[in-house]
């Protein structure tokens, strides 16, 4: 559920991935909604300092790895671990 750190922006789509996860790597910066009472639809993952998620269980990211940006963002499915 949010702690706060996410805006509430009624009459906005809903963020889709804070809908999912519980969190939002854009925090006060998306410009979507995020609704104070949700239940995720995934356990949260942990993000590192770039918004990429921590997935230690996983591969790392083969693009990350190798330029330090993640095209697939916060949805990837590697880690992304410094």
């Amino acid at each position: 559920m949010s702690d706060g750190n996410f805006p509430e922006r009624p009459g906005e789509p809903e963020c889709s991935y804070y809908l999912r996860t519980g969190n939002c790597y854009l925090k006060q910066n998306c410009k979507y909604h995020h609704p104070k009472n949700i239940t995720p639809r995934e356990p949260p993952c942990p993000l590192n300092d770039k918004g990429l998620p921590l997935r230690p269980d996983q591969a790392i990211c083969p693009h990350y790895s190798r330029f330090g940006i993640c095209k697939s963002g916060p949805t990837c499915k590697f880690d992304h671990s410094t």
